[in-house]
């Protein structure tokens, strides 16, 4: 690795999947944007670093995979890197990376902070540890006031718990949202550009099925209803493609081909990194993982960004306050019951004038929701001042 550019300085930005790579990639273009900055971008999944390489590899300094955290590893990684400032993306807390930080003086920061309840709960009674994982260097940046409570519980101060929103409110791509691009789409899926589009949005067990099933429904009652299916773990094809396999409908997996034949009824987007894209097809979406035994549910914020009228089943405990602002503003549609769900899919078939009610408050909630991303770069501006 070269040594850094004289007056610069050097951040280290741990992401680990697609989905934090995804989700920074607002603050990156302001950082890339400054000139006194270096980015070193590293990730634990080989999708992650791949993704990171396509899109910003000329920009960024270096990138590769994160260093064991263990002693050797993590000093040899410290001493060739030389940051001077670590950015950590969601939650991860890993000791020695820590560690070899707070005995080098570099700031620590925390971005888009979500503690799970699961994680809050165990941090909660391994308090010998907080000096380790919640050091005096770090500091954190939650999505939420309910999160940033969490940390303060753990021992965190005032000042060392900022409040920024969810940094995928400024990630999403809306190039190419409109109607050319829909309507390509819409051949290549099978489906007909009249047809009312369900989207099953990173699907876990249980969901494709119910999906399906109101599908075959709604069909039979002569509504030109198709479904897209795209489920949260592509390696879950296999076990999606039986469940297609039982109902009648014709289907197509994207895997084996992105083109689907005229007249397909349910399209398989077993593919990483496509969620984006592909769900500009949809009339309506369901947001997975929220459907029990489920539970935590998957982020909101994608769908609601593109403006789909999204249906929340009753378990989003990891985005409890981002979900529940949407709800009180009609911005998505929350449903208490496996019926309460069919119902609201049903009328949102059956009524495009509630469909438009709800596209039109989800994209005015956006718009209150300013620039998390700007708030996160001048955080990180001002600690490299101090």
């Amino acid at each position: 690795m070269d040594k850094k550019e004289k007056g610069k300085k050097r951040i280290w930005i741990q992401a680990v999947s697609v989905g934090e790579v995804s989700s920074i990639s607002r603050l990156l273009q302001l950082l890339f944007e400054d000139e006194q900055f270096e980015i070193i971008l590293s990730g634990t999944t080989s999708t992650g670093l791949k993704t990171a390489g396509q899109k910003y590899g000329e920009r960024l300094k270096a990138h590769g995979p994160f260093p064991l955290d263990w002693f050797p590893f993590s000093q040899k990684a410290w001493d060739k890197i030389q940051p001077d400032l670590v950015v950590m993306v969601d939650s991860e807390l890993w000791p020695e990376h820590f560690h070899q930080a707070q005995k080098r003086g570099i700031p620590i920061i925390i971005i888009n902070a979500r503690l799970s309840d699961r994680s809050f709960a165990r941090l909660g009674k391994l308090k010998w540890l907080h000096p380790l994982l919640l050091p005096n260097n770090l500091q954190v940046i939650t999505a939420s006031e309910r999160q940033a409570k969490r940390w303060k519980t753990l021992g965190l101060d005032e000042k060392r718990t900022l409040i920024s929103g969810n940094l995928k409110i400024d990630a999403v791509d809306l190039s190419g949202a409109g109607i050319t691009n829909r309507a390509t789409l819409i051949k290549e899926f099978g489906f007909e550009q009249e047809s009312i589009v369900i989207a099953g949005i990173s699907t876990w067990p249980g969901e494709e099925k119910l999906l399906i099933e109101i599908t075959q429904g709604l069909r039979l009652e002569n509504f030109d209803v198709r479904l897209l299916l795209v489920p949260r773990h592509a390696e879950r094809r296999n076990e999606v493609i039986k469940t297609l396999q039982t109902c009648e409908l014709p289907n197509h997996v994207r895997s084996h081909g992105h083109s689907a034949p005229m007249g397909n009824i349910v399209y398989l987007g077993d593919t990483t990194g496509e969620l984006s894209q592909l769900i500009k097809v949809a009339d309506l979406g369901f947001m997975g993982k929220t459907l029990p035994p489920n539970r935590g549910g998957q982020n909101p914020i994608e769908p609601i960004a593109l403006q789909i009228p999204l249906i929340v089943g009753p378990h989003f405990q990891n985005f409890h306050e981002t979900c529940s602002d949407m709800f009180l503003h009609g911005a998505a549609l929350g449903c208490k019951t496996k019926a309460d769900i069919i119902k609201e899919i049903r009328q949102l078939v059956q009524n495009p004038t509630k469909r438009a009610e709800v596209k039109n408050n989800a994209h005015q909630w956006m718009l209150s929701q300013g620039s998390p991303s700007v708030f996160t770069f001048d955080t990180i501006t001002r600690a490299l001042e101090n």
